[in-house]
């Protein structure tokens, strides 16, 4: 797989950066002052606050599209296609490709996430009065950079698969940035009560999705895995004419 030539790419590290922009930007900073004792776990509940952000809402399409979702027009405008397919095998192919483009927005945020995390045990764990986490703090936030991971990664995927079947880069990264803004939208506006067409409540969970809220996960899950297959079934369509 590309594995090594995904992470070695200028636009993974371009959507790293703003990943991580975002979560500063959307942090909600405490006042600091000289003599000011901050409460244990505050550097992980800052991380987590901002993981819910508008600004990070906001960057979750953007930050899907641009690491390796044109990764197959690339080759196929540079005419690498075919000499790819022989050398990999059209079903290698396209499972390399959608499972690629997959886990690139799950890395995206990882990566990001763990640098904002570190800056901010580095700035503030020795001005915690106790340094402590709770389990439950730990367990909201992983739950929580989960849920954008596979919101991002489902976002990609459904790049992928438009930019194969229309053969357009400008589809591929414009589609899923205006499905993700029109389902908001419709939820905000014309429908309140339907939260679960919602990829801001996809992420924040705040609505009642059963004991656990296992509905989400499975959701998310089941929404996940339907645009990784439909973008290797884009792949598979588009490879038919070699």
């Amino acid at each position: 797989m590309d594995f090594q030539r995904m992470i070695r790419s200028r636009q993974f590290w371009i959507a790293v950066f703003v990943a991580t922009a975002g979560l500063f930007l959307g942090t909600a900073w405490p006042e600091w002052k000289k003599d000011t004792v901050f409460a244990s776990g505050t550097f992980l509940q800052l991380a987590k606050d901002s993981l819910k952000s508008r600004v990070v809402l906001f960057l979750i399409p953007v930050t899907a599209v641009i690491p390796w979702g044109e990764e197959y027009l690339k080759e196929k405008q540079g005419n690498f296609l075919r000499s790819l397919i022989i050398r990999k095998g059209k079903r290698f192919y396209c499972m390399d490709r959608s499972v690629m483009t997959a886990l690139s927005g799950i890395l995206v945020w990882i990566i990001a996430s763990f640098l904002q995390t570190l800056f901010f045990f580095l700035l503030f764990f020795w001005k915690e009065e106790v340094f402590s986490l709770s389990k439950e703090l730990v367990t909201e936030y992983v739950t929580l950079l989960a849920r954008v991971c596979l919101v991002t990664s489902g976002m990609a995927s459904l790049g992928g698969a438009c930019g194969a079947w229309s053969n357009s880069v400008y589809l591929g990264m414009g589609l899923p940035f205006v499905t993700y803004f029109a389902l908001m939208i419709l939820r905000e506006r014309y429908l309140e009560n339907l939260y679960c067409v919602d990829p801001g409540e996809w992420i924040r969970g705040e609505a009642f999705w059963g004991s656990g809220q296992r509905g989400l996960w499975i959701f998310l899950i089941l929404f996940w895995m339907l645009l990784l297959l439909l973008h290797g079934a884009a792949l598979e369509k588009g490879l038919e004419e070699l």
